[in-house]
This record gives C-alpha cells, sequence and structure tokens, in this order.
C-alpha cells in the first residue's frame, strides 16, 4: 500500500498550464475509459441473454431495472460512506464489487441468478459512480468543470464505441462472453485508481495552481488598455463587482481564490457537506434532477433494454432464437450512438463553458427527446441506427452541461456527497420505471407507444431549462463567482 507524502508538491501558478487537466482527472478518465469498454460489452446483449432463460420482454428489462434499484436504495448510504472514508477506497471496492457480480452472471444458471447478481451489481456501481462524481466536482478548476466533464464522458463513450464492437466480435463465442471480459477491465480500472491516484493533497494543490493560473491569466488580459478609452479593461470589471447586482454580495472572493486544503492522504474530504435543502433552493439543482430523471427513464433506461431488444426484433423479424444476427445490430445501434456522442462531447465541454449550462441542455434533451419518440416508427436498420446516433449528440450536448451545473452549485468551498447522491438517485429512479413501463408497454401495445412516453419525457425536461426561464439561487449560498447560466 503507498504512503503518500503528507506535505504536497508544490505547483507554481505562473508557471503552469491554466489548461492542464489535473493528474488525479486524468486517471480517472483513464478507468472510466476501461469500464465503457465493458459496460459497452455487456449493454447491446444483456436483455437478449436474459430471454435465453425463457424471459418476457418485461423480464428482460427487469435484470436491467434489478441494478437501479438497488443503486436508488443505496444511494443515501453510498454518500455518508463516501463523506466517512473518502472517494478513492470507496470506488475501488465499488468497482470489486460489479467485477465480481460481472463473472457471476457470466456463469448464470437460471434468470433468478442473473437478476440476483445483477441486483448486487448496482450497489458496487452506485459506490464507484457518486465516488467518481465527488471526485470530479472537487478535483475540477472552476473555469474547466465543463470542458473536464466533457473529457470525463467522451472516455466513456469512446469505450461505449469500443465496447459494441468487441462484443460483434465476440457474437460467435456466445452470450456470456461479454460478462466475463466486462468482469476483468472493471478489476483492472479499479487497480489503477487505487494505485496511480496521487495523494489527495496533492491533488488539491495541483487544482488550486491551476485555477490560479487561470486567474493571472485573466488579470493579464484584462489588463490590456482598451482601444476605445486607452483606460485598463480591468476597471469594468471592478465596478463590476461593486455592482448591487453582481453574484459577488453571496461570499467572500478571497475564500473561493484560497480555498482551505480539503482533504487529507487517504482522500477523505474535510470540507464542509453542502446540504440538500441548500441545493434544492438553486433553479439549476431542481432542474438537473428533473432532467437526470427523465435521462435515467429515457437514455440510460430504455437505451440498455429496449433499444437492444428493437434492435434485435428489426433484424430478426421477431425471430429472437438469431442471436448473432440481432446481437450485430444492437451492436450496431450502441456504436453508431456512442460514435455521435464521442464525436459531439469534443466540443460539447467548451460550448458548455462559454454559452451557458442552460442553452446546452435544453438542445440536447430536446434532439434527444424527438430521436426517442420516433425511434419506434423506424422501418428499416439504417434509420433506427441513424436516430441512434442522433440520440447520442443530444446526450452530448446535455450530459456534460447538466453535470456542470451540478458541479457549479455545489462550488469547491464544499463537498457534495449528499447532492450527488441525490442527484444520482434521480437517475436510478429513471432507471427504474422506464425499463419496467417500456417493457409492460412493449409487451401489451409493441415498442412504438414505448418509444413514443419516453422521448416525450425528455422533451418535457428540457422546458425545465428553457431560455426564457430565468434561473435563481440563494446568494448567500453560491460561490462568489456562479452565474447559473
Amino acid at each position: 500500500m503507498r504512503n503518500p507524502a503528507t506535505t504536497p508538491p508544490a505547483f507554481d501558478p505562473r508557471t503552469i498550464n491554466p489548461n492542464r487537466v489535473p493528474t488525479g482527472l486524468k486517471v480517472l478518465i483513464v478507468a472510466s475509459f476501461m469500464i465503457a469498454v465493458g459496460f459497452g460489452l455487456v449493454a447491446p446483449v444483456l436483455p437478449n441473454y436474459a430471454q435465453n432463460f425463457n424471459a418476457t420482454v418485461t423480464m428482460a428489462t427487469m435484470v436491467v431495472s434489478a441494478l437501479a434499484i438497488t443503486r436508488l436504495l443505496f444511494a443515501p448510504t453510498a454518500g455518508r460512506i463516501i463523506t466517512r472514508f473518502g472517494e478513492r477506497p470507496v470506488y475501488t471496492i465499488g468497482m470489486l464489487i460489479v467485477s465480481l457480480t460481472s463473472f457471476m452472471i457470466a456463469f448464470a444458471w437460471d434468470y433468478w441468478v442473473l437478476l440476483t447478481a445483477r441486483a448486487v451489481a448496482g450497489i458496487g456501481s452506485v459506490m464507484f459512480t457518486v465516488s467518481a462524481m465527488g471526485l470530479l466536482v472537487r478535483l475540477s478548476p472552476p473555469h474547466m468543470r465543463g470542458r473536464i466533464s466533457g473529457y470525463y464522458a467522451t472516455a466513456f463513450l469512446l469505450g461505449n464505441l469500443l465496447g459494441p464492437v468487441i462484443a460483434s466480435a465476440l457474437a460467435p463465442f456466445g452470450l456470456r462472453a461479454p460478462f466475463i471480459v466486462y468482469g476483468f477491465s472493471l478489476l483492472a480500472a479499479g487497480l489503477i485508481v487505487w494505485f496511480m491516484m496521487p495523494s489527495q493533497a496533492t491533488l488539491e494543490a495541483e487544482r488550486d495552481a491551476i485555477a490560479e493560473a487561470a486567474r493571472l491569466a485573466e488579470d493579464k488580459t484584462d489588463a490590456v488598455p482598451s482601444v476605445a478609452t486607452g483606460s485598463p479593461a480591468s476597471d469594468s470589471a471592478d465596478s463590476a463587482v461593486d455592482s448591487p447586482d453582481s453574484p459577488a454580495e453571496a461570499g467572500t472572493s478571497n475564500d473561493a481564490a484560497q480555498p482551505a486544503s480539503s482533504g487529507d492522504s487517504s482522500g477523505k474530504s474535510n470540507l464542509p457537506a453542502m446540504a440538500v435543502r441548500d441545493a434544492w433552493k438553486f433553479t439549476n439543482y431542481r432542474s438537473a434532477l428533473v432532467s437526470n430523471w427523465a435521462i435515467g427513464w429515457s437514455v440510460f433506461g430504455v437505451q440498455s433494454s429496449i433499444i437492444p431488444l428493437a434492435a434485435a426484433y428489426l433484424a430478426t423479424g421477431g425471430d429472437m432464437s438469431n442471436a448473432v444476427a440481432g446481437t450485430l445490430l444492437a451492436s450496431l445501434a450502441m456504436a453508431t450512438n456512442s460514435l455521435g456522442n464521442a464525436l459531439t462531447q469534443t466540443f460539447s465541454g467548451r460550448f458548455s463553458d462559454r454559452f451557458g449550462r442552460r442553452v446546452m441542455a435544453f438542445s440536447g434533451l430536446l434532439l434527444a427527446g424527438s430521436a426517442v419518440t420516433f425511434m419506434g416508427f423506424a422501418p428499416v436498420a439504417w434509420v433506427f441506427v441513424s436516430l441512434t446516433a442522433c440520440l447520442g449528440i443530444g446526450a452530448a450536448f446535455m450530459g456534460p452541461s447538466i453535470q456542470a451545473a451540478v458541479s457549479d452549485v455545489i462550488g469547491t468551498r464544499r463537498s457534495g456527497g449528499q447532492v450527488l447522491a441525490v442527484y444520482q438517485m434521480a437517475s436510478d429512479f429513471g432507471m427504474i420505471l422506464g425499463p419496467l413501463v417500456a417493457g409492460l408497454i412493449a409487451d401489451a401495445w409493441g415498442f412504438v407507444p414505448a418509444f413514443m412516453l419516453s422521448g416525450l419525457l425528455l422533451v418535457a425536461a428540457a422546458f425545465t431549462w428553457a431560455p426564457f426561464r430565468k434561473a435563481r439561487w440563494p446568494k448567500d449560498i453560491a460561490d462568489a463567482d456562479y452565474t447559473g447560466r
């Protein structure tokens, strides 16, 4: 086991690159890619694998919902565990739990073993998901939150792109093989985070130096004389700070610029925890909860359950015994979704930082909702695959922006374990209801109404971010630089 130094190394803000991604976040991004490769392997085959045990559509979607149910039930406990022990050990243990259950799924002998293993996997899943979100929030320099969220999501989506390709190659080896590979990929990712993540003090020293370097660079830019007046542009910035309407009234700017050390060498946070009731006072947090619920239902839930089943049905004409053909089209649909998402993620994070979280979330939810709504009407495979690509593009617009909006609410002066846990619970609640309700509808009336309902939920969530709605927040709680955009 490592014995990290208690004194962090010195990082000079005058020489460090203000656009540098902190080392710890690079480790998380690599781990995210490895997790996603495994997830992309199993996502196209899981519902069809369940049907090998004579499961109906509803029973197959229940396998997807089982993980979300335990995630939802365990999320509050996960938040408390993270606050007590820190993100890194909780992250690693969560990965090990999901790895072991993946091997259980691979060698399941009946439907109930499969269902139980998926349910237990939900405990580990929420542990490493909330831990990763907490690290992203605390270790991201404020001026780079959107970009880093985009990088993290891009790594996950590139893995999701590669995973279905590997799943197609593994199709001749049967539906169990992807789960074995998934188990090993999770094990490797957990070990990478445990052994390669720097100490908490080092991580936060690097973050603060990058943030200070960005502030120094901005000051140099503001100090350039104005062409029109010959006066320093920083005068206007100073007057804005003094304005009664300035968000700087919310807190002391020195606290934001020079945050205290917020962790020890074990990875445990010493920052004060933000209460959920305080986060609820932010319009953007309430919008994020509604949107994450709809995303859990229509993107994560339906994408992992109904989309593979619909793709397999379209490819085989309802002959679910033709597993190879069904797996190939389901894998192609998932890979195209991830490709559209990954390509869009290369700039969506920067757009979120530049144009604001609200406009990006609004646009992404509208596009994704429209794609899902019309997916059930796809007459041929290429139309279906094209709509999954549009879903991926929309998800790339909304995902990093909504996550960055929650990060903005928490800020750098507080830990957000419980706030993030509730945010994650909203998605998990959607993941529970989405596959179950969509599966029941598909069994009774077909795929068309199942997709329509799911798409309209995303469209409805989009209007919580509508440009004509003004964001509100408590200035005595928000960080000094919070704008609500």
